[in-house]
């Protein structure tokens, strides 16, 4: 029996140090798993970092260069040289807002900013279009460019004094990113994102830009049209966004304060979802004039894509037609964070009508739809008169340019700089592979528009 007890009692030796050993391996492995893992994601912070602090400092640039080249085209001499500042005003115009957007600042906090680069860019390449053939500005052009300009000046200095802590490294990003919020998010509270939302109250006082842009908010100053005139109560709106999310999928309903949009007045409520967290509901705007949905966003957590291109557009079409919304057609979309916005515009007849625009997102996980937007809609949509073309569609295409390869075209009517519309054909085609869409005006043969086509992982852009 001891003989046995030794030999037990060896072996359980025998174990106890490979045990150890492997208990001390795997020991150092979590360690060194950790410590990988935890530079990686330093890494990966640095980066973006890095990547802000880049197009940050880019926006600044741009800035820089839209002050001084408008200055610049307030002291030319001849339209010509108007027309070269001014064209270069519009291009850097819009390299800052592509720069702006890279920025993890929610869309609200520099809403007017954005606005400002955008229908400055437009009224320069308005101006340009008069300046290049000789024309030069007006009194009251002249005017509106000097203001602009002094709109500029200001949010240079802004810009700037944001710029110093960049570079000195005493901007932190990471509070800004909030996930999810392509189309709307609430205004920070955070006491770094108050610096931004300071730059936006530089155009307070500047409500209302002379030139519109084209394809955006062209008519949003203008009085909506597709409103109705009954004014709702709070009660009726309530009923109105409960029933836009669906009775069977509500579990509550709480009004937040109401949103001023202008021509736009709307009741807001945050409507949470049976069975899901309070922080997955969703905001509704109902308009107070006509009981419309300007607005719904809904937040959550976005899995894995299991949705293409295809089958999003047509739920989405789908759901817009369930809402009411019949005839629309897909234009362009954009994918974001596991989700696509696509951007649906009213078709009447066999004529496309840009400006009457509603934006859908959809999740790909699932393909629920987690986002309406129908501010261009509700602002232009009407049944319009459409004239009689004075030209047939052959006598339009004959005035493209003969180098680009026509592969789709069609009826359309667009906006224009001046808040009206203008009834075109339009023509899709490449030349050396690049895509473009011409607009001829289908009464008077002119050139209307002309927009290049830039396919990105994300989407199509148009320039």
């Amino acid at each position: 029996m001891a003989d046995n007890g030794f030999h037990l009692n060896d072996r359980r030796r025998s174990w106890a140090v490979p045990l150890a050993v492997i208990a001390i391996l795997a020991l150092v492995g979590v360690s060194m798993w950790g410590y990988y893992q935890n530079r990686q994601l330093k890494r990966l912070q640095v980066l973006m970092t890095n990547q802000y602090n880049r197009a940050f400092v880019d926006l600044s640039d741009y800035v820089d260069n839209v002050e001084a080249l408008m200055a610049k085209s307030l002291v030319t001499s001849t339209p010509v040289s108007t027309s070269k500042m001014l064209e270069e005003v519009w291009r850097q115009s819009n390299l800052a807002q592509t720069n702006m957007g890279q920025l993890p600042v929610a869309p609200p906090i520099l809403e007017k900013t954005s606005n400002f680069l955008t229908q400055a860019g437009d009224m320069a390449y308005s101006l340009n279009n008069k300046t290049m053939n000789g024309i030069p500005l007006n009194d009251k052009e002249y005017d509106a460019l000097k203001k602009l300009h002094g709109y500029a000046v200001s949010l240079q200095k802004n810009l700037q004094g944001i710029e110093t802590q960049v570079i000195q490294g005493k901007m932190s990003w990471g509070n800004y990113a909030k996930k999810g919020n392509f189309l709307m998010a609430s205004k920070s509270k955070d006491p770094q994102a108050s610096q931004f939302e300071n730059i936006d109250k530089t155009f307070q006082e500047y409500p209302t830009l002379i030139y519109d842009g084209p394809y955006s908010d062209h008519m949003l100053k203008s009085k909506p049209q597709g409103l109705g005139n009954k004014k709702v109560t709070v009660s009726e709106a309530k009923n109105i966004a409960v029933n836009f999310i669906g009775k069977d999928r509500v579990s509550g309903v709480k009004q937040l304060e109401n949103n001023d949009l202008g021509n736009i007045k709307t009741y807001r409520f945050k409507v949470s979802y049976k069975n899901e967290k309070d922080s997955e509901s969703a905001e509704v705007e109902v308009t107070q004039q006509g009981g419309q949905v300007y607005l719904m966003l809904r937040n959550r957590d976005i899995g894995k894509d299991t949705v293409n291109m295809e089958k999003a557009k047509k739920l989405a079409k789908d759901y817009l037609s369930t809402k009411g919304y019949k005839n629309m057609v897909d234009t362009y979309y954009q994918k974001v964070d596991g989700t696509a916005v696509i951007s649906y515009a009213y078709k009447q007849g066999g004529v496309i009508v840009y400006p009457d625009l509603i934006k859908v997102k959809i999740a790909l996980d699932n393909g629920e739809i987690i986002g309406v937007e129908a501010k261009g809609y509700l602002y232009n949509h009407k049944v319009r008169s459409i004239p009689k073309t004075t030209l047939t569609l052959e006598q339009a295409r004959s005035k493209v340019n003969n180098r680009i390869k026509i592969d789709r075209q069609g009826e359309a009517i667009i906006p224009t700089n001046f808040k009206t519309e203008k009834y075109c054909y339009e023509f899709m085609g490449k030349v050396d592979g690049r895509n473009f869409i011409i607009y001829i005006n289908a009464l008077t043969g002119a050139e209307e528009d002309v927009l290049m086509l830039v396919s990105t992982p994300e989407g199509t852009l148009t320039m």
